[in-house]
């Protein structure tokens, strides 16, 4: 994502906003470059201490269909066949991957693994911040000056110590259990140690952000959404992968990756991407969770494959397009 592109992202029409809501209550059940530039460093705290993947509540799916207006609605024969090819995307990498992905001009959804808990690493700043300023509204204010400094220092460069400040500032565990309410997370969970990296959260969840930051059915004002979803638009370019690997040349893509290696799984590396697509020909958010990859690279791929397999699947659906086919 070499491009950065303004915040202004036209609203969701309130009729399909309306119906997106019924399609993400019945959600959400449901390829690769490698980026350039240095490895990025480790998150030091998630390394020393995350969870295990533990077994969270499992959320209904049902396939959703919806009066096309751009991309498309699988057939359920379509629909098993992408389910197919990601299962086969996933079990070649070694690793395990959960991604959902909500198309918004259709209402359409795909995902797998969606409900499957996975540990965020810095996936988790994202929730920080939009929890932050809710926090900040609470008391009557807006983001101070020192804050707004700190919440560009996380979400575009992935600052570490700062997020161990404004972790503490939305009140720590039981601070962001209770936002995690007003948002309507399902399967998200903070560390019991307050190791914000080792949250563990659903891609179902992340999409259910993502609505609260891209539509305006969520607890966020639109200038709230608009300032969140600015520094999601210009990540450091280092960082621009992931759901980036769905993007057009003429596309909108905000995003917050995380990752970092654990040594209770002998090194291997959590790698997720959570953001959103939008332009000319397409509107998607987007969510990816993976854990056990056996280098950063390979994990990157992963999430990029897996990304770009769905969308591209439901901007055109195949006949008969083999495993790991890319149609952009």
């Amino acid at each position: 994502m070499a491009r950065r592109f303004p915040a202004d992202i036209p609203p969701v029409p309130r009729a399909l906003s309306a119906l997106l809501v019924t399609a993400l209550a019945v959600l959400l059940a449901v390829s690769p470059s490698v980026p350039s530039g240095a490895l990025p460093e480790a998150d030091p705290a998630i390394v020393r201490a995350m969870l295990s993947p533990g077994t969270l509540p499992l959320i209904p799916f049902a396939p959703v269909t919806a009066p096309a207006t751009g991309g498309a609605v699988l057939t359920q024969s379509q629909h098993d066949d992408l389910a197919d090819r990601v299962a086969e995307i996933i079990d070649h990498s070694g690793a395990r991957a959960g991604i959902a992905v909500q198309d918004l001009r259709t209402g359409a959804t795909f995902s797998h693994g969606a409900q499957e808990g996975f540990a965020t690493a810095s996936v988790a700043k994202l929730m920080i911040t939009a929890m932050l300023v809710l926090h900040a509204r609470d008391e009557g204010r807006d983001l101070t000056a020192a804050e707004q400094s700190q919440v560009e220092a996380m979400i575009r460069y992935s600052d570490n110590d700062v997020a161990n400040g404004l972790y503490a500032r939305i009140g720590y565990n039981p601070g962001f259990a209770a936002g995690a309410e007003r948002f309507g997370f399902t399967g998200t969970e903070p560390h019991p140690n307050g190791v914000w990296g080792g949250t563990l959260t659903t891609p179902a969840d992340q999409v259910r952000l993502l609505r609260a930051l891209y539509t305006e059915e969520g607890p966020l004002t639109a200038d709230e959404r608009a300032h969140i979803r600015g520094l999601m638009e210009s990540v450091a370019p280092e960082q621009a992968w992931g759901v980036s690997a769905a993007a057009g040349p003429q596309d909108v893509v905000g995003l917050k990756n995380g990752w970092t290696p654990r040594d209770f799984d002998h090194g291997r590396w959590v790698v997720n991407s959570v953001g959103y697509v939008a332009g000319p020909e397409r509107q998607y958010l987007i969510a990816v969770m993976s854990d056990g990859n056996s280098g950063y690279d390979t994990g990157v791929a992963l999430v990029e494959a897996l990304a770009a397999e769905v969308t591209a699947t439901l901007e055109d659906p195949p006949g008969d397009r083999p495993a790991g086919h890319l149609s952009r």
